[in-house]
């Protein structure tokens, strides 16, 4: 399992703040300033340092992927090297692709499998092109690369430990209140690659989910990436529009690490489960911030107690099992309940 890089610039007890009013539309939004959730607690001595990508491989301007790991930043160097028309760089670093994705057959579902076995041969045949100085699209070369990188994805996010995602639980929306701020600037280029950019951890998150959860984190995805779209040819015009994209985004997130932390529990993965727990809340209360005051006053309660029973199932103790179960429980019903009556899809 590879270990993500540590870039820190952000904190995940930082963000204060709370949701602001805001305007139907651009013009009358100029003073509006993106919802933040307010996060003030104590840090327990298992707090895992927040972190935030080196860079991004961007492929046709629209799939954004995170340098964050060995083999995205051989695919970033691959690149580079493409780009520079330096075929023998490019080719060298596409086999060391090639072999980290090797790596990762071992333990692997059948499907998975198929995945790496079908990149390794693009990536083996883009390589041989490139070495005998045959024309190679900008096209084949980005699709070959984007492939490598969800079979990647397949194969390792999901089975990464905490200390590999939780870092990144700030990351979309960190992104999204960067594109709210972008937006009401009118600068709508800026604005839809911060919403790339939030999207891209959506899909990473969906990478180690599944069932409904999955399906809710990929029609995220998805509504972002039209989003973006619309907002850098210009036609979105009311701020609530991303607002409400970003709050359905958060919460999808929220649901899949509350039932990762329901599945971690069963397992005894007490530590995990902690952690899993204060993901939720986390995300829960960044949704409800999103989609106003009065939703964010709604879920401060749970928020608060399923932050204290987390952080103390990360520090391995002062919980009672019952304790956690009916903790898990609350946190997944309200995040049920944030969705029902707050969070209506325009």
């Amino acid at each position: 399992m590879k270990t993500m890089i540590l870039s820190a610039t952000v904190t995940v007890l930082a963000l204060l703040g709370a949701a602001c009013s805001k305007s139907s539309t651009v013009a009358d939004s100029n003073t509006a300033t993106a919802p933040v959730a307010a996060t003030a607690q104590s840090a327990s001595k298992s707090e895992i340092a927040s972190k935030t990508p080196a860079d991004w491989i961007v492929v046709q301007d629209e799939d954004y992927i995170p340098v964050n790991d060995d083999l995205s930043r051989k695919l970033q160097s691959a690149r580079k090297a493409f780009l520079m028309k330096d075929p023998a760089t490019a080719a060298a670093d596409v086999r060391a692709v090639a072999d980290l994705l090797s790596t990762e057959t071992s333990g692997t579902s059948r499907g998975s499998k198929e995945h790496i076995d079908v990149a390794m041969r693009q990536l083996s045949a883009l390589a041989a092109d490139l070495d005998s100085k045959k024309t190679v699209e900008a096209k084949r070369f980005d699709a070959v690369i984007a492939a490598a990188h969800r079979a990647d994805l397949d194969s390792d996010w999901l089975v990464v430990d905490e200390s590999s995602w939780y870092p990144y639980v700030d990351e979309p929306d960190l992104h999204f209140q960067n594109a709210h701020q972008s937006f009401l600037a009118k600068n709508y280029d800026k604005a839809a690659e911060e919403i790339r950019k939030g999207a891209a951890f959506v899909k990473l998150e969906a990478r180690r989910s599944s069932g409904d959860v999955k399906y809710s984190l990929n029609s995220s995805a998805q509504e972002l990436g039209k989003l973006a779209v619309d907002t850098k040819k210009g036609t979105v015009k009311s701020v609530q529009q991303g607002d409400g994209a970003f709050a359905r985004a958060d919460r999808a997130l929220a649901q899949s690490h509350q039932v990762k932390a329901k599945e971690s529990w069963a397992k005894k993965e007490t530590v995990k489960t902690g952690h899993e727990m204060k993901a939720g809340a986390r995300l829960l209360e960044q949704s409800a911030a999103w989609a106003g005051s009065e939703a964010n006053a709604g879920v401060s309660a749970v928020v608060t107690d399923t932050r204290t029973l987390a952080g103390k199932l990360a520090d391995g103790s002062g919980y009672a099992a019952n304790e956690v179960d009916k903790g898990i429980n609350h946190l997944g019903k309200e995040i049920s309940d944030l969705g029902h009556k707050a969070l209506p899809r325009s």
